[in-house]
């Protein structure tokens, strides 16, 4: 079905262009919104897809005043005509067939018939007189681009065309204006760029870690297969801990295996290895048991038999070590 959107708005100039090859010096546009936002005299507001055009064209966007009819009457004056002679008693099956029939019709019929005022044919006019007046179309084709509204939330998140980017952390709560094709996405806070990225599919997240502030994002950056290899460069017992939490629940452990491999920055690396061996051996090599094990000094303990750990682990002496476990 037909649509009527800023992007549709785009195209039908472009092809307007392509057209008549070439684009005017100035163009009277009526009020609408994918075209003015803010109609002025002296400082219009325009919307930025439309303000693209008109600078890739070099043409002179001059929006037709409020209640003024007169600024556009020859406009206004064919829509009749176009209505009752390409519209009347004809039904189309697409928009392709719209165009295509659309076009023979400019060329073969409005083109070609005898305008009421100027009494000569509107095309060979257009050739005689007003073809020199066009600006040559750029080298470069316009790429059509959407502009949307939106808002950098505090998880540095802004939504647009139906995914989820990152913006860097200054502009948190700011309100952008975010500029769509079909392979980017830019975010503009004002007229300044601050963001770039590939687009994604509706309802997915572009997540650049970049975005967010260091401490953040160096937390969020551990992910499990970082915390095996750092874990590894801890000591084998540090190893063997992590390694139980990430296979029991990676994604619901993780907090704890950040947490196991910090104490190592303020225990040192032997120390955190042993006491990942005690809390290993007792079948708990969870944040809290380790925590525990350092902060009484038990990783310190001097080993017993393996017969003595047996007596241990029946009387559950995990954290306080019983009479003659020195």
């Amino acid at each position: 079905m037909p649509v009527m959107d800023q992007v549709a708005w785009l195209e039908s100039h472009v092809a307007n262009f392509q057209f008549w090859g070439g684009a005017p010096q100035r163009v009277v546009v009526d009020n609408l919104k994918d075209g003015v936002l803010r109609p002025d005299l002296y400082d219009p507001k325009f919307n930025r897809g439309y303000e693209e055009l008109a600078r890739h064209y070099n043409i002179l966007i001059d929006p037709a005043r409020i209640g003024k009819p007169k600024d556009k009457p020859r406009v206004e004056r064919i829509i009749p005509y176009i209505r009752d002679s390409f519209w009347a008693g004809r039904t189309f099956t697409s928009l392709e067939e719209i165009n295509r029939e659309l076009l023979q019709w400019c060329l073969k019929v409005a083109g070609l018939r005898i305008h009421g005022t100027t009494r000569q044919q509107p095309l060979e006019v257009f050739k005689a007189v007003e073809q020199a007046a066009l600006q040559p179309l750029p080298p470069e084709p316009f790429q059509i681009a959407t502009w949307v509204k939106a808002k950098i939330g505090r998880d540095c998140y802004f939504y647009a065309g139906g995914g989820g980017y990152t913006a860097p952390y200054q502009y948190a709560g700011k309100d952008i204006m975010v500029r769509l094709t079909p392979r980017l996405v830019q975010a503009y806070l004002g007229y300044q760029l601050i963001k770039t990225h590939v687009r994604v599919g509706k309802w997915q997240r572009f997540t650049d870690w970049d975005d967010f502030p260091p401490e953040k994002a160096a937390f969020f950056r551990q992910t499990p297969d970082w915390c095996r290899h750092k874990a590894g460069m801890l000591g084998e017992e540090v190893r063997k801990a992590v390694e139980s939490l990430l296979e029991d629940h990676a994604l619901y452990h993780l907090r704890q295996v950040h947490g196991i491999i910090r104490l190592g920055e303020r225990y040192g690396s032997d120390r955190l290895n042993a006491a990942c061996a005690r809390a290993n051996f007792f079948g708990d090599p969870s944040y809290r048991t380790i925590k525990n094990i350092l902060e009484k000094g038990l990783d310190r303990r001097i080993w017993a038999t393996s017969s003595f750990w047996s007596f241990c682990l029946r009387t559950s002496c995990r954290e306080e070590p019983i009479e003659g476990c020195k």
